[in-house]
């Protein structure tokens, strides 16, 4: 009698749970329409941890809020200059315009420091697409020139995809140019043909989804640097479903694009490709599937794949690497596979995150950026060190062995709820990260803040100097030498001890006590190192180098004089 009771119980509340759209996020419906149209429902979550303090603080990397705004700003993506690495643009979903009901916009903000410092948060003009005045889901992509490109679902009476452009690193983006119209488009992603040797170089492709129409994964390209963009070519089979589409450029510019697809309880990650520079692609391929994650930070339920690949000429120069989120271990990991043919095999999965396994803590929204030394960077959200699943924080695991393994390093100085105040401004569905010239420079949403102010943040992590071992005697006490030459130009020598292994922090400042270089963010075995700083993009002047490991931290000072 009281079993039976108990099980009426446990009945009723699953019953809850799903009318309320807990469990929403295990029904096939996320691939069957787009988000930006599901009617809006008053949805809030997690306003209970609102006022959340976290019991710790992670020194290990600077946090940096790039659209500073009280409004909510999600749904981040970033893009490294080929030309000048030091300009970065990224661009996000924007909702200063209203919150209820929700007025989609995109704001944007550019760095000319790698990263470091960037402008104050600006608006696209959506005038310039007459009949659209919202614009959502931004995706920033970069050409040999040095210009800027942010693709938008532009909202009026339908949903349409177009292409703002800047011609000035990024200040500005005067021009903008319709790209599709002919369905409901959605879930766009953009990428350049960077690849050495390619017949299709600087060619710009966006791969999308259409709900409506001639509905699927499509496809069109640009060879005019975005004023003109061809006709729809179907990526995905008619008997395919799914949405969130990711592409990436290898050899001979071939165009590798993966999306998510699936069932109510299991995700297909599908692959196609394309050898004639997008005019056609071949057969649809489920090269992976797990089971349906629960992703609870955010209402759509979603988290979709990403791929790049290695076109560096190095070791590993041809792979196709693809990073996802399944329940294949009972919670959410990230996986990576590989490819080393073009997509024709793929590896067995390799899970990526290294917290113990079945441990019931998300991991989610993965996004990955290989660079041009051919290492590999990912980006994804971890609730591992938090007491629930619904507070994140950014963690970065990167690969310099092609993939085989990993180090990963949490980002975040401090966690983030997850609050939404409705689900049109919902925390997103992706994160983003690029890799270029030694740097990578992750964005994502934090909302650290409080309440509903959802914020872009980014934190430098600077892989380009080669620190080396000076010698094998042990030191007897940590210490930080004085650099030499010193004042110098434009190369210095930074030189540390460390008597006990941990995480070394040694960083550079300008007068200002602004953070411009991270020479070291990583482990280090005891011994004696040296590390060599080039100044040459900088300005003639006074800067501060600051050692932090095992709770000792000095700072020296050191003249750059050109």
């Amino acid at each position: 009698m009281r079993g039976g009771f108990i099980l009426k119980i446990i009945f009723l509340i699953l019953s809850v749970l799903v009318f309320n759209g807990v469990i929403s996020a295990q029904t096939p419906e996320r691939f069957s329409r787009p988000l930006d149209e599901i009617a809006e429902k008053n949805f809030k979550r997690n306003n209970s941890f609102s006022d959340y303090i976290p019991d710790y603080i992670n020194l290990s990397f600077t946090n940096y809020n790039i659209s500073r705004d009280s409004f909510p700003q999600n749904e981040p993506s970033v893009k490294i200059s080929k030309k000048n690495p030091l300009r970065v643009v990224a661009a996000y979903r924007d909702f200063s315009a209203g919150v209820n009901p929700a007025n989609r916009r995109v704001g944007y903000s550019y760095s000319s420091d790698g990263g470091v410092t960037w402008s104050a948060n600006k608006l696209l003009d959506s005038t310039l697409i007459p009949g659209y005045p919202r614009n959502s889901d931004p995706v920033v992509a970069v050409d040999t020139a040095g210009n800027f490109y942010i693709s938008v679902v532009t909202i009026g009476q339908n949903l349409a995809l177009a292409v703002y452009k800047s011609t000035d690193g990024g200040v500005t983006f005067p021009y903008a140019y319709m790209v599709a119209n002919n369905g409901t488009e959605d879930k766009e992603w953009m990428e350049t043909d960077f690849t050495p040797g390619s017949q299709y170089y600087n060619n710009l492709y966006i791969s999308w989804t259409r709900f409506s129409g001639n509905a699927g994964i499509k496809l069109t390209k640009s060879t005019d640097s975005g004023i003109n963009w061809t006709d729809a070519v179907d990526v995905a089979d008619p008997s395919s479903q799914g949405q969130g589409s990711d592409l990436a450029i290898g050899l001979d510019g071939e165009i590798y694009v993966t999306w998510l697809g699936g069932t109510a309880s299991l995700d297909y990650i599908y692959f196609d490709k394309s050898t004639d520079g997008g005019n056609s692609f071949g057969t649809d391929r489920i090269i992976q599937q797990g089971n349906t994650p629960f992703i609870p930070i955010t209402s759509s339920g979603i988290t979709f794949p990403s791929i790049d690949t290695d076109v560096s000429g190095g070791v590993h120069n041809g792979n196709i690497y693809l990073v996802w989120c399944d329940a294949s271990n009972g919670d959410p990991d990230i996986f990576l596979t590989r490819s080393t043919n073009r997509g024709v095999n793929w590896s067995a999965p390799l899970r990526v995150n290294n917290d113990p396994v079945g441990n019931s803590k998300l991991q989610c929204w993965p996004w990955i950026a290989v660079s041009d030394s051919g290492d590999i960077a990912v980006l994804y959200y971890d609730s591992r060190n938090t007491p629930n699943n619904n507070i994140v924080e950014a963690w970065l695991a990167v690969s310099n062995d092609g993939g085989l393994s990993f180090e990963n390093s949490v980002l975040s100085s401090e966690p983030s709820t997850t609050n939404q105040p409705n689900s049109a401004i919902r925390f997103g569905d992706y994160i983003c990260v690029d890799y270029y010239g030694g740097r990578i420079v992750p964005v994502w949403t934090d909302q650290r803040t409080g309440g509903f102010d959802m914020e872009c943040y980014t934190a430098i992590v600077n892989t380009s100097v080669n620190i080396t071992t000076v010698n094998n005697i042990m030191p007897e006490g940590y210490s930080l030498q004085q650099n030499f030459p010193n004042p110098f130009n434009p190369e210095t020598n930074i030189s540390f001890s460390i008597p006990a292994g941990g995480f070394v922090s040694l960083e550079i400042f300008n007068p200002a006590g602004i953070e411009i270089a991270s020479l070291a963010g990583k482990n280090f075995n005891p011994g004696n190192y040296s590390v060599k700083w080039n100044g040459d993009n900088y300005s003639s002047g006074v800067y501060f180098y600051r050692l932090s490991v095992n709770g000792f931290v000095q700072t020296k000072k050191m003249i750059l004089l050109k």
